[in-house]
């Protein structure tokens, strides 16, 4: 069984669509979070999410569009997308966001938005934020993502590893693998970041797909979303 593994969509509807021509055929199709947020199309995001019944899990700016108490933790650029979300995408897409769950099992792997400790907030960027996260799992697997940067920590010798930008890794618990970010990648690369889980195989490939970075920039400029978001497209930071 072949899984598609996305994660931080972020409204960025370009994006999303390169990345679904490019995906191969797939069992089915996981979404860890994040479908809103920074990008200038949210609607479009959210229909296409809801409309192929993907498995998808809560992240903070989804949960933040139903829970403005979130808000205070946002920088002001980041909550002023998550206001404007709020004002354009319809009670029903509202509803589908409040009712994501934080995390689900698949196949015997977590499965969330963040980390095991904190499903919706915690940055796994170090390693010793990794090393508490992974003893959690307690040999197992978790997909996560929030990062926004593709990679996987896992252990060896008792040291916590990290394999960052790999291709096709092979699963072995524990470990937190991240797929990276459709509509905002972080790492210094501006192409969307998705995976491709294989179950039956135990591996996890990581793939990259080019897309039109000036749609998702216009589309941002024409919602007077501040402009940092559709300027950092550009350099994938």
């Amino acid at each position: 069984m072949k899984i598609a593994v996305f994660s931080d969509i972020h409204a960025n509807w370009q994006s999303l669509e390169a990345v679904m021509e490019d995906c191969p055929p797939v069992d089915e199709t996981l979404c860890l979070g994040d479908v809103v947020g920074y990008g200038g199309d949210p609607k479009r995001c959210v229909d296409e999410v809801m409309d192929n019944g993907w498995l998808t899990l809560v992240g903070n700016h989804d949960r933040a569009c139903t829970d403005p108490e979130i808000l205070e933790w946002f920088n002001d650029d980041a909550a002023t997308v998550v206001r404007w979300t709020v004002d354009v995408i319809g009670p029903e897409r509202l509803e589908w966001l409040r009712d994501l769950p934080d995390s689900h099992t698949k196949e015997n792997v977590l499965l969330v938005h963040a980390s095991p400790r904190d499903h919706i907030y915690e940055y796994v960027l170090d390693s010793a934020v990794a090393h508490a996260n992974l003893e959690l799992l307690r040999g197992k697997l978790c997909l996560h993502g929030h990062t926004h940067v593709p990679g996987i920590f896992g252990f060896s010798d008792g040291q916590v590893t990290h394999d960052y930008r790999v291709d096709t890794f092979r699963l072995a618990g524990p470990a937190l693998v991240n797929p990276g970010s459709i509509g905002q990648p972080r790492d210094g690369i501006p192409m969307a970041s998705y995976g491709i889980w294989d179950v039956d195989e135990g591996t996890f490939e990581f793939r990259r797909v080019r897309y039109d970075i000036g749609g998702a920039q216009q589309a941002i400029r024409e919602a007077q979303l501040p402009e940092r978001f559709a300027a950092r497209l550009e350099t994938g930071r």
